[in-house]
């Protein structure tokens, strides 16, 4: 054995490695093998040129080659039955059965003297010299190798989903390295001497096992990217060690043998490799990456971009738009969830997926906490698979998009804290001006209870003093006794005011609710008795009696009723005042009228200090607010019901006690 034989016994080994992978897998499918077959074949093939290299009788040597040859022929249909079972292309298949015709009328020729004329000696070894019979076998094999180029070139332009595509593009790249190499190998046959580059043929071999068994998880480009360095140094390493070889035996045929001259040869295209390898490398990859590394700059444009983005509509938008541009994508989108898996990485849709139906082939997950999200991606424009390179650069993206969403998250949640602490700013300031004004109200209201307490004390002295000297005139004695009790009420009723204003606490005794509210229809009486308006009372509380003040009681029910008073207006009305225990511990007073109403959207604003209803002139907005902070004085709570033209009811809940 000597170097001549490592290239065919090295073809005869890969394709017979690759001969049982196809037929463990035939179980799966036909194409699987129709491949081991042909493996077996080529494996056959190279055994023979191994062992031409090594006999040394010519006898031997065209028996090996005519067997060979037996089974040489049943490459044309099975090449082109491989071809329509790989492209689905059925209607071919009667052409197949007239070439396995074909292939068996051709064993008896293959037998015959003018099929191999008989045995070339080379400086490699034997090889098998080509007769007239041979080129039947040439065409029909020529012909079978275009048909199924024809057949898939055609379903390279026909075909729209990637993976098959690319498989299709392997098959291509297969048969035209395969066709290549053969073709040399028929000039040696027919007399030039030259080392046959058909015992190679191991390197397409290997690339078509490489399409059949793993076009659905790489790219035809990642071959490229990284097989086509070594296919170009095993071609330029091959054709140096033979032309140094051809080039030493020439001037050194005489000096040194063969060996020694094939061994200089070969530690020359070592050294050769070792020098080159890097740069041929570097100068491929970057050729062959151009468009990838523009891809990576753009990805690594929008990933800076994106982080720049505060809005998450933004932020989607401008995803889709520029990864729609940058790989011509049919389908692109950010597909919010619930949750992302930890440590979920992405994958390749499956055709039985339904994301696949809806033109996705590649999902990426988008680990955000306030957004977590896929990033899905459809169909490049040039119908090739995402490489490894790519996946990598768009699993960073889909990390810097989670980022990206997280700020947008964490500016929204700050966005919306701003917004409510100037509207709480906004309040607060509004709170402090009623505040002031409440204080401006309070000291007027102390210089006008210092400027009135005067003359009502002027006129209930007097009032006294004609009370305790009448005798005998009751009715008159009477009146001057009920006034002299306004009077006091309206000084308790000032009193009261200052007291709201200065938030100050008061005596507070137990009180009959029956009565504060018998005082202020009395007061009231003369605004309603001329008036369509009737009263009516439901006193059905068992228990009445409530602890507190009994002056600013009466005037809770007066700012109540009153209203109730001007809300009826002229028109016929009632108002209705129930009194009853919710239960034992809470006593229930409950004042309707059937006036005009208030609108719904304005109850909220009813017991702010100020706000009123009523024409200019008739209200300053402050009896709601005043009976609401007394209520509240009193440890009650005040409800109130309203419909636009059905009337009024106020309802007070206030703690009963025995």
């Amino acid at each position: 054995m000597n170097t001549y034989s490592i290239p065919p016994l090295l073809s005869a080994i890969i394709l017979f490695i690759l001969f049982l992978m196809g037929i463990f897998k035939a179980k799966n499918a036909h194409v699987n093998l129709l491949f081991s077959l042909i493996c077996l074949i080529g494996c056959m093939l190279n055994i023979d040129k191994t062992l031409l290299t090594i006999i040394q009788d010519e006898t031997l040597a065209i028996r090996i080659s005519r067997i060979d040859h037996a089974f040489l022929v049943f490459i044309i249909p099975l090449y082109l039955h491989f071809t329509i079972l790989a492209t689905e292309h059925k209607g071919w298949m009667p052409l197949v059965k007239i070439f396995y015709i074909i292939a068996f009328l051709l064993i008896p020729l293959t037998q015959h003297h003018l099929y191999l004329t008989g045995i070339i000696r080379y400086y490699f070894g034997f090889f098998a010299a080509s007769g007239p019979l041979f080129y039947i076998f040439g065409t029909f094999c020529t012909l079978s190798v275009v048909l199924s180029l024809y057949l898939l070139f055609k379903s390279l332009k026909e075909e729209r989903v990637s993976i098959k595509k690319t498989r299709i593009k392997y098959i291509i790249l297969s048969f035209g390295l395969a066709a290549f190499v053969n073709h040399f190998d028929v000039a040696v046959m027919g007399g030039y001497e030259a080392y046959p580059i058909g015992n190679f043929i191991f390197v397409p071999m290997c690339l078509l096992g490489y399409a059949i068994y793993r076009h659905d998880v790489m790219e035809w480009k990642i071959f490229l990217n990284k097989g086509i360095v070594f296919v170009t140094l095993l071609l330029i390493s091959t054709g140096f060690f033979i032309g140094l070889q051809v080039l030493l035996k020439t001037f050194f045929r005489n000096s040194l043998n063969t060996d020694l001259i094939s061994l200089t040869a070969m530690l020359f295209t070592f050294l050769l490799i070792y020098i080159s390898k890097e740069r041929l490398q570097h100068f491929l990859i970057q050729f062959l990456q151009q468009e990838f590394i523009k891809n990576r700059k753009a990805i690594k444009d929008l990933s800076f971009e994106i982080l720049t983005l505060y809005s998450v509509g933004k932020i989607k938008k401008t995803i889709i738009e520029r990864l729609s541009k940058t790989f011509i994508l049919e389908r692109c989108n950010i597909k919010m969830v619930s949750r992302v898996e930890e440590n979920e990485v992405f994958r390749f849709i499956h055709e039985t997926d339904e994301l696949w139906k809806e033109g996705y082939r590649l999902s990426l997950p988008v680990p955000s906490k306030s957004y977590p999200a896929y990033m899905l991606l459809g169909e490049k424009g040039d119908m090739s698979l995402y490489t490894g390179e790519e996946t990598e650069i768009l699993s960073i993206l889909a990390n810097h998009i989670a980022l990206a969403l997280d700020n947008a998250g964490s500016y929204k949640k700050i966005q919306d804290f701003s917004n409510s602490l100037e509207k709480l700013v906004d309040e607060r300031t509004k709170a402090l001006i009623q505040s002031e004004s409440l204080a401006a109200v309070g000291r007027l209201a102390a210089g006008i209870a210092h400027e009135l307490n005067n003359p009502i004390a002027g006129v209930m002295s007097t009032l006294e003093y004609y009370i305790e000297h009448l005798e005998g005139q009751n009715e008159l004695l009477d009146d001057l006794i009920f006034s002299l009790n306004e009077l006091k009420r309206t000084k308790e009723i000032i009193k009261s005011l200052l007291e709201a204003s200065r938030q100050k606490d008061e005596m507070k005794e137990l009180v009959e609710i029956d009565a504060p509210i018998e005082d202020t229809l009395r007061i009231l009486h003369n605004q309603y008795k001329l008036k369509k308006i009737s009263i009516n009372k439901k006193f059905n509380a068992t228990n009445n009696i409530i602890k507190g003040n009994s002056a600013r009681l009466c005037q809770v029910f007066i700012n109540i009723i009153k209203n109730a008073i001007d809300a009826i207006g002229d028109e016929d009305g009632v108002i209705t005042i129930e009194t009853f225990n919710k239960d034992e511990k809470q006593l229930v007073c409950k004042v309707t009228d059937s006036g005009a109403g208030i609108e719904k959207q304005l109850l909220k604003d009813i017991f702010k200090p100020f706000f009123t209803t009523k024409q200019q002139g008739r209200g300053i907005g402050l009896g709601l607010f005043i009976v609401h902070e007394i209520i509240k004085d009193h440890e009650g709570t005040v409800e109130v019901e309203s419909d636009k033209e059905k009337g009024t009811s106020f309802t007070f809940v206030f703690p009963c006690h025995r």
